[in-house]
């Protein structure tokens, strides 16, 4: 009895894992989208704009009150980021407690399975939600704070906006290693724990693209990324809700990869 209340607990787990899951990719876009729109707000000609608009209203004596909009506006845009900033938060801090209470209610037995399951979620918020956002920004006399240009990416989308800017050699590079290979390589680990004919054969294509895989550099060249754009006086960077999540998925993938190997050794 309870053996099938662990069993039916563990997959209600992975059920809310994936429903918090596809809520933390949503609100960690939206949160890139909000950025966009104050970029936008915050531009040369908005900025322009809104410096004429506030000797208007000085001149007006406050009649004119186009000043006072607009910093309501920058503020309620600010304020909604710091929201979903928290609302993204907390849905992670749910995601990663209902992982480890699956790993925890699967002991030894089934591990390394529970732990394929939990990698590939991690690999479907880190591939889908932004990894790294970069501002560039500058205070100019009478405007205030102007942002230059925003930017801010996950690897489905970075994939995404190189395909689109024509570099195709680049994009399928990129997608190669860091979404073909690690799903590739979470499918075969399945096929390769199996009883099935294709076990023997899953073994030696993961063995074979062990070598090419290239998700632990990826993570360490986006941090480098990430420090190199903080350095800049004039540029803020700060990484994403994805980072972390395709990080977890590394190293998770690794250890299964590792207790498999072992047992394969056996």
């Amino acid at each position: 009895m309870a053996g099938l209340f662990s069993t039916y607990l563990k997959a209600g787990c992975l059920v809310l894992a994936v429903i918090v899951g596809v809520l933390i990719v949503i609100t960690a876009n939206d949160i890139a989208d909000s950025h966009k729109q104050l970029a936008a707000i915050l531009s040369l000609e908005e900025r322009s704009s809104a410096a004429i608009d506030r000797v208007a209203e000085t001149l007006s004596l406050g009649l004119y009150e186009g000043g006072q909009a607009d910093r309501l506006r920058v503020s309620a845009k600010s304020q909604r980021i710091h929201i979903q900033w928290q609302r993204t938060s907390a849905l992670s801090l749910l995601l990663a407690i209902l992982l480890s209470i699956t790993l925890v209610l699967s002991g030894s037995t089934n591990l390394e399975r529970q732990l394929l399951k939990v990698a590939a979620i991690c690999l479907g918020v880190g591939i889908f939600a932004p990894m790294l956002s970069i501002v560039a920004q500058r205070d100019v006399p009478l405007l205030g704070q102007v942002v230059l240009a925003y930017e801010s990416k996950g690897v489905a989308a970075t994939v995404a906006a190189l395909y689109q800017r024509g570099h195709l050699i680049i994009a399928l590079i990129l997608g190669l290693f860091s979404i073909v290979i690690p799903i590739t390589k979470l499918l075969l680990t399945a096929v390769a724990m199996g009883p099935s004919r294709l076990a023997k054969p899953a073994r030696h294509a993961i063995h074979l693209i062990g070598k090419w895989s290239m998700t632990d550099v990826f993570v360490v060249a986006v941090l480098l990324a990430f420090l190199a754009g903080g350095a800049s006086g004039n540029t803020d960077a700060w990484v994403g809700h994805g980072l972390w999540f395709f990080a977890a998925y590394a190293l998770l993938s690794f250890i299964a990869a590792q207790r498999i190997e072992r047992q394969w050794g056996r």
